[in-house]
Order: structure tokens, then C-alpha cells, then sequence
């Protein structure tokens, strides 16, 4: 399984709308081959904002790319953000339910 985090900037005033515009695309990867769960994670008091998901194999995490990319960067532009970073993981171990 593989992990894609990335950390956002957004005003904190936006921060619903951000909430809005990163389901908004989050659909959109919710249907790609191969998807398995996601975040959306938000401190609405510095407008920190970062997205976790997870993916079912190597295959469909490199395919899922570019598709991703585009997603994000029209999520922070809907509400004046800026992605500050995107970072993959290998999920290691899981925990809880």
C-alpha cells in the first residue's frame, strides 16, 4: 500500500471553502482504480491544511499522478491557497479501526 500526504496553505478564513473544494476533487480520485481511503485534515486557526491518501498498489499510486496533482492544485486555487508540499510513503503498518 502506498500514501501521497500533502500540505497546504490556505487563508484561515477559507478554510470551509477549502474543506469544499478539496471534496470537490476528492471524488474525483474517490473513483480511480486501485484508490482505498482518504483525508482531508485542517487547523482552521493557521490554515494548515493536508490530504492523506492511500492507495491499494504501486501501480495505481503512479497512475493516479498526475490525475492528483491536477486535483489539488484546483482545490487551492479555489480558495487562493498554495500547495507547500506533496511527499509518498510506504504504509508500513496499520492500527485501530
Amino acid at each position: 500500500m502506498q500514501a501521497r500526504v500533502a500540505r497546504y496553505e490556505v487563508p484561515p478564513d477559507r478554510c470551509d471553502d477549502a474543506v469544499k473544494a478539496f471534496l470537490d476533487s476528492a471524488r474525483e480520485i474517490a473513483d480511480m482504480d486501485g484508490f482505498g481511503q482518504g483525508y482531508i485534515l485542517v487547523d482552521s486557526e493557521t490554515g494548515i491544511a493536508l490530504s492523506l491518501t492511500l492507495w491499494e498498489s504501486q501501480a495505481a499510486f503512479e497512475t493516479s499522478a498526475t490525475k492528483a496533482a491536477l486535483a489539488r492544485r484546483r482545490a487551492v486555487d479555489a480558495v487562493d491557497g498554495e500547495v507547500e508540499w506533496v511527499q509518498t510513503f510506504d504504509v508500513v503498518a496499520r492500527f485501530g479501526d
